[in-house]
């Protein structure tokens, strides 16, 4: 018998990050292969499987937003979301809990000590050995954090590692393209224009370096940029502030897309670009390319084992390094378009739901038997 999944994280209906993509992406695909799996948020959701809504207020709220700083805000709605899951799995008769949210995972671990619950942490803010000997199973992300774990002493007998998935019938390239651009002209931006794509959160205090792509993009003449990511109007206005001067015109800013209008957004693009320098994974990578777009990105190893052949890894820290790789496939549009190749057949062969799941359902059955 399958063990009963539960899923929780706490901006589920709220927010848009990562966890949030990865929980409701996970969740669903269980269940569309018959798993016994419920999804836990904090806000409404519409999805095709169980989904419960748990008390917690969100650290959006606006009362919270004017006395409280982000991170004592974030803290409290897991503190509440935490007291809410546990109510909540007490009276479920669910076997397995898979949370993200590092301080929920452990409140919930902490009080479901020496029960029938296991808690899965997926640790996907790359806290390692110092965060993770807490749990009796961990998810990584990529193959380096357990070889790093190891390397640093730590028992990962225990750590599984499976990365993200990405649903490539739904990022997929736009018909007839064959890779590139389609050629009709989409909101200011002109049919024949080299368009550079870069996804991130546009909060002043984000990891992205959305700063240092517009830099770079801003010394080739003729490339435009497309920007897009949560924010809130005070940090779309504050990114403008900065990147307009530098583009003018060629700066295009879509915040807050829709996630159904996410794969239409990347059909805009003939390139993505990003500059974290340390990215604990990068849902975004796996979109652009199931979406067929060559990908440029910091050579850090899980960035580098993420992108493969589907684009290059540079030292994102060298001013131009960037720029050389966007000017380059500017001008050769056919090894653009042979990337471009290259990256929808690496998500499909490699990041694929058919690809990830059977190791999630190896690590819930191995749970319920004890392995």
């Amino acid at each position: 018998m399958s063990p009963k999944i539960a899923i929780a994280c706490s901006g589920l209906g709220r927010v848009r990050r990562g966890n949030e993509t990865w929980a409701h992406a996970l969740a669903e695909a269980l269940h569309e292969d018959g798993e016994p799996v419920t999804l836990l948020g904090n806000g409404p959701l519409r999805t095709v499987c169980p989904y419960r809504r748990l008390l917690a207020v969100p650290r959006e709220h606006r009362l919270w937003r004017r006395w409280l700083p982000w991170l004592r805000r974030y803290q409290l709605e897991q503190f509440m979301f935490a007291r809410s899951l546990l109510r909540w799995l007490r009276a479920g008769g669910h076997d397995i809990v898979h949370v993200a949210d590092p301080q929920l995972a452990w409140w919930v671990r902490d009080r479901t000590r020496g029960g029938r619950i296991t808690v899965i942490y997926k640790d996907g803010l790359m806290l390692g050995p110092d965060w993770n000997w807490r749990f009796d199973r961990v998810q990584v992300l990529a193959p380096f954090y357990r070889e790093d774990g190891a390397a640093r002493g730590a028992d990962v007998s225990r750590w599984q590692v499976i990365p993200h998935f990405v649903d490539t019938t739904r990022f997929a390239p736009s018909a007839g393209t064959g890779g590139l651009r389609r050629t009709t002209s989409t909101e200011g931006i002109p049919a024949d224009a080299f368009v550079v794509l870069a996804v991130g959160d546009l909060a002043g205090r984000s990891q992205k370096r959305l700063d240092w792509v517009v830099q770079e993009v801003a010394t080739l003449p003729h490339a435009h940029l497309l920007v897009a990511g949560q924010a809130m109007p005070s940090d779309v206005a504050a990114f403008e502030r900065r990147a307009r001067p530098l583009l003018g015109g060629r700066l295009h800013l879509r915040p807050n897309v829709p996630p159904p209008q996410m794969p239409a957004l990347y059909h805009e693009a003939d390139v993505f670009a990003h500059a974290a320098l340390r990215e604990p994974f990068g849902l975004v990578f796996l979109e652009a390319m199931a979406s067929g777009l060559p990908v440029v990105a910091h050579a850090f190893p899980v960035t580098r084992w993420i992108v493969g052949d589907a684009g290059e890894t540079v030292g994102m820290e060298a001013a131009g390094a960037l720029a050389a790789v966007l000017a380059r496939w500017q001008a050769r549009p056919q090894e653009r378009s042979e990337v471009a190749g290259r990256a929808r057949r690496r998500a499909v062969e490699v990041f694929a739901p058919a690809e990830i799941l059977p190791s999630y359902r190896w690590m819930y059955a191995g749970i319920r038997s004890g392995v």
